[in-house]
């Protein structure tokens, strides 16, 4: 694990994930920093995957809980 971050959500303004189904193996993250650039940067499919998936869970565990 990095000792020093070099990236901090705080100094995003905007995230956003693109995909479509005309290009499903193209995932793209474009990041707006604040008072700076837009970045975009490829995504591998498996990694959002993975991520919905565990976000799927959490949510189903929260709601079997009530919350």
């Amino acid at each position: 694990m990095p000792s020093v971050l070099r990236v901090s959500l705080d100094d995003v303004r905007n995230l956003e994930l693109r995909h479509t189904c005309a290009r499903p193996e193209t995932i793209e993250l474009v990041v707006e920093y604040a008072g700076g650039p837009v970045k975009v940067f490829k995504v591998d499919r498996f990694l959002i995957e993975r991520l919905l998936e565990h976000l799927e869970q959490m949510a189903d565990e929260e709601t079997a809980r009530g919350r």
